[in-house]
């Protein structure tokens, strides 16, 4: 039935109904013979002097029997009591504009199809409970009059960029209008098609968004058509409890929402919330997965770090049991059962993979390299399936290339620029993995190249390499700069150490230039002491959240690594980017200071270039300024361990993605092949080009809207143009964790029970005054109009109420006021 049609039947039904006592009125005047009697003359005259007092009895008497015909059928349609207030209210000039029941709708339909609408009750997920409601809603409609736009939550959704990178809020916003315009101003069966195949994205809430979305395609709705809007949601807590009452985007919601109902105030009717979800889910999870190592190479072993949780709001305490696999080996138990209780998470589960486990089996992966898929799992079943597995993808390197260039050679290992780095860049370690014999077990990757800087002009390039570490090098030429450049731009990574050979103002000219280059900060004169017994100075950690410092915060006995050595004795001072020079999609970041003073003085600065990254330290690797290796605590290994981890891990930055970030791969000489192919999680199998990107091959793949395991084949052809693999490699892609949490979204109050108020009530606290009209599924209220404000929900019972009154006051004129005397 549509709108127009449910409004002609609430006016109309009122208004027969006041009919019905006028008519009987009417028919009682003219239903009695007029016969002259003369013993009625005395009574006739003595009517006619009561007779204005009885007519003005009989029309009070009807007109309150008119007025309780009427409420009661207005009880039953209380839409059309709003339609009435509206007529009124134009009538007195207060600028309202009535609705026509056949202007065309334009409805918005913003539907929430992120990843916690899979969840499972009853037989049902809240998704289906979603799109039965969304597509009742539009049945609803008039073919050929009224449209419909669908605001769909993975189309606002907007993934990170290539590597994790951060898009600016101008694209974010085109990318998300090029997507919603794909679902706009849709005729009725389109949007029902539409509604009918859309899915569960594995993608989080962001309804803030979608809201203004929404009002973007209202506001251009011309003003002589209605608009209204329906928001289908589960309202977990994930995605709107910052939305509701003191949360962080309150104001901002509360906003959105006045813009939305001005609109709608044109042509009347209030918007609609409906809840989908179910008021107990609780949910197990696995929200995170992750390597002690960034980059592991063969013969060494790690640790897998898991995360699990308890969605819930209360209930009992869960017993959880995880699973591991390795490239879908045997499944083997993690440990023993994780008790959690409602609300609870256990980050401290780990996995040790032996070398064994990720050892390189053949000669082509002992060549290349190769990934290990690692599969973590939840062995009790609940109502989310999709969180109850989890995927890493590791990969293992025969070794991670090393380019150092020693500056400063000399026999004397304390003067000697490199050595030390050296040597604890390739280390390795002797463990007992038995009684019998011990077995030599590696620490590092890590394969080190030494040369001195007058080769630098014999290297045709640096591709070889993961890494170049430029030691106390006096200066560069304008080749060697060029594919440092080309170098650091494919995603690979450079350390400069300072010295007292470096000639800065030719560092600034040709590796800063004006903060365009690959310095991160412009270089000025030395400010400590290069006198052997001057007073030696701290470090402080200037960035505790670079993952450069990650293991050093983790307690006061790791912090103290870094700030208890007094180990600092000269260093260059350094200006960082300022005015023109600052770039802010690649910021400077201090990692270490030289605590001197109030303010402490840069010892460790980091900066993106390109796809990769460069770290500047402004003392030298040996201890010509420093005693960081005789006097350190062993603080300059890890230091740089740490920094060397950080910079090689380009491809492991890629081969774990959230859901919509794009892969990207840098093509080596030995990785060209003439056909590459990828793999999703479904098994489908497309082809990839390699493109080029400053003169480097490239692939890039967007498609990751799917969890799963992707695996990019790199094939050779044959004579007979059959494809022969040449190498492959895995990526992982995982869904956003918090859309595990189900917990519907609460307030600070609580009821009698001490049970959170409904999602009704919280909408109510936040909006205020604004209209809203709130329904849930399978409530009693499912399936009012449109158009209808919220105020109707108890407008029955006041009608209902005031059409009792009535009714009493009839029967008491009736028989006590206007009782015909005896």
């Amino acid at each position: 039935m549509t709108t127009g049609t449910m409004i002609g039947i609430g006016i109309g039904v009122p208004l027969a109904a006041a009919s019905v006592p006028v008519i009987i009125h009417l028919i009682n005047l003219t239903r009695y013979r007029k016969v002259d009697w003369a013993a009625m003359e005395f009574l006739l005259a003595a009517y006619k002097k009561t007779r204005k007092r009885l007519q003005m009895e009989s029309l009070i008497m009807l007109l309150l029997r008119v007025c309780a015909i009427v409420l009661l059928a207005l009880a039953f349609f209380p839409f059309a009591a709003e339609q009435v207030k509206a007529w009124f209210s134009e009538g007195l000039g207060l600028g309202r504009v009535a609705f026509s029941a056949n202007a065309p709708l334009h409805l918005v339909v913003v539907l929430d199809n992120s990843a916690s609408m899979a969840y499972t009750q009853e037989g049902q997920t809240s998704f289906e409970r979603a799109k039965k409601y969304g597509l009742g809603v539009v049945d609803g409609l008039t073919q050929g009059r009224d449209r419909v736009s669908i605001v769909r939550l993975s189309d606002i959704y907007v993934p990170r960029g290539i590597g994790g990178s951060a898009i600016s809020e101008e694209e974010q916003a085109k990318s998300r209008r090029r997507r919603v315009g794909q679902s706009a101003n849709l005729d009725i069966e389109t949007a029902r098609r539409q509604l009918a195949e859309t899915t569960v994205a594995a993608v989080d809430t962001n309804m803030l968004v979608a809201l203004r979305e929404a009002y973007r395609l209202m506001d251009v709705t011309p003003a002589t058509d209605a608009a209204a809007l329906v928001v289908v949601s589960d309202f977990a807590g994930s995605g709107w409890q910052e939305l509701m009452k003191n949360g962080a985007q309150t104001g901002e919601f509360r906003d959105v929402m006045v813009k939305i109902n001005e609109r709608m105030a044109k042509t009347g009717g209030a918007p609609v919330f409906y809840d989908a979800g179910f008021d107990e889910a609780q949910n197990l999870a696995i929200t995170s997965l992750s390597c002690d190592d960034r980059v592991i190479g063969d013969g060494m072993e790690t640790r897998i770090n898991v995360e699990v949780a308890n969605f819930s709001r209360g209930g009992e305490i869960k017993n959880i049991s995880l699973v591991y696999r390795v490239d879908g080996r045997e499944a083997k138990p993690a440990g023993g059962k994780v008790q959690l209780a409602a609300g609870q998470r256990n980050g401290d589960i780990q996995i040790v993979l032996k070398p064994e486990d990720l050892k390189l089996i053949n000669e082509r992966e002992k060549k290349t390299g190769a990934s290990r898929h690692i599969e973590v799992e939840i062995v009790e079943p609940d109502g989310l399936k999709s969180d109850n597995r989890r995927n890493l993808v590791i990969n293992v390197v025969p070794d991670v290339p090393i380019l150092v260039v020693n500056g400063v050679a000399d026999k004397n290992p304390r003067l000697d620029e490199t050595i030390y780095l050296e040597t604890a860049l390739a280390i390795s370690d002797n463990r007992t993995e038995s009684g019998a014999r011990r077995e030599e077990v590696r620490i590092t990757p890590n394969r080190v190249v030494s040369i001195q800087p007058s080769q630098l002009t014999a290297q045709e390039g640096f591709l070889d390499y993961r890494l170049v570490i430029l030691a106390n090098v006096a200066s560069l030429p304008e080749s060697t700069v060029t594919k440092l450049e080309e170098f650091v731009a494919a995603g690979f990574g450079l350390v400069i150490f300072d010295g007292d050979r470096v000639d800065h103002q030719r560092y600034n000219r040709d590796l800063y230039k004006d903060g365009k280059g690959l310095l991160p900060c412009r270089l000025k004169s030395p400010e400590g002491s290069t006198d052997v017994t001057a007073k030696l100075y701290k470090l402080v950690p200037a960035d505790e959240s670079h993952p450069v410092l990650s293991i050093f915060m983790r307690d006061v006995q790791s912090r103290a690594l870094i700030t208890d050595p007094e180990v600092m004795r000269n260093w260059r001072g350094v200006d960082l980017p300022q005015g023109a020079e600052l770039d802010p999609l690649r910021p400077a970041r201090v990692i270490l200071g030289i605590n001197r003073g109030a303010t402490p003085q840069p010892f460790m600065v980091d900066r993106g270039y390109g796809r990769g990254r460069v770290v500047y330290i402004s003392s030298t690797a040996s201890e010509r300024w420093n005693e960081l290796w005789s006097s350190g605590n062993g603080l300059p290994l890890f230091l740089y361990h740490e920094t060397v981890n950080y910079l090689t891990n380009s491809e492991a930055r890629y081969a774990n993605l959230g859901i919509g970030e794009s892969f990207r791969r840098v093509l080596r000489v030995r990785d060209i092949a003439p056909v590459y192919q990828i793999k999703d999680p479904a098994g489908a199998v497309s082809d990839i080009p390699a493109t080029s990107e400053d003169g480097l091959p490239v692939i890039e793949f967007a498609g990751t809207a799917a969890p799963g395991v992707y695996t990019l084949i790199a094939s050779e052809r044959g004579e007979n143009g059959q494809l022969t693999q040449k190498w492959q490699e895995r990526f992982s892609v995982n869904g956003e964790a918090r859309e595990s949490d189900l917990v519907k979204v609460s307030g600070e109050e609580r009821d009698e029970e001490g049970k959170s108020r409904d999602v009704g009530a919280l909408l109510k606290d936040t909006l205020g005054e604004v209209p809203f009209n709130f329904q849930k599924a399978g409530g009693e209220r499912e399936g009012k109009g449109l158009l209808a404000d919220d105020s109707g929900s108890g407008l029955w019972l006041w009608l209902a109420a005031l059409a009792a009154f009535f009714f009493l006051a009839e029967t008491v004129w009736s028989l006590v006021i206007s009782k015909p005397e005896q």
